[in-house]
């Protein structure tokens, strides 16, 4: 996006709004939280993600599941992965289908091999939201080249708890 300047007057409340056509080319959604915090002598906005700040958890969490139990995990905040098993899939965005998904705000399982990643092959995935208090910040997935047990799902939905209860402490 070419850098631009845009006036905007601050009203009685210290409210501004941000322009609807840099909302959209930046994915900033209705309702979605904002980070503000001063850079050098400006004041810089950001998009928040609660996640964020349990990356590297997150990533201990899905390497482990995967070094111990074969699980393959990965962490999608609102936009794109934030924690995987591995190195291969980091930074792969949010598709439609997930994001649909995320904003359904139930456990979805594949009951047959689709592609709900790009550059990802075919195969069965199991999504759990993470739901903290009534926003969805995230979502787990788990890909699988068979169907899943009973086992695999309540570890899922364990481990989505787990980050929920993990982050409502803080």
């Amino acid at each position: 996006m070419k850098d631009t300047g845009v006036i905007r007057k601050i009203d009685e409340l210290g409210r501004i709004v941000i322009p609807k056509e840099i909302r959209r080319s930046l994915g900033i959604r209705d309702g979605e939280n904002l980070e503000i915090f001063v850079k050098d002598s400006g004041i810089c906005l950001q998009k928040h993600s609660r996640l964020l700040n349990y990356q590297e958890l997150a990533n201990s969490l899905c390497s482990v599941a995967y070094e111990v139990m074969g699980y393959k995990i990965l962490m999608f905040d609102r936009e794109e992965v934030l924690a995987s098993f591995d190195n291969v899939y980091k930074h792969i965005s949010l598709t439609q289908k997930l994001e649909k998904m995320l904003e359904g705000r139930e456990c979805y399982e594949s009951v047959m091999r689709e592609s709900l990643l790009e550059e990802v092959q075919p195969c069965y995935y199991y999504v759990v939201p993470i739901i903290l208090s009534t926003d969805v910040v995230g979502l787990l997935v788990m890909i699988s080249e068979t169907s899943f047990s009973e086992e695999q799902k309540r570890f899922l939905k364990f481990l989505a708890q787990l980050l929920v209860n993990k982050i409502d402490v803080l």
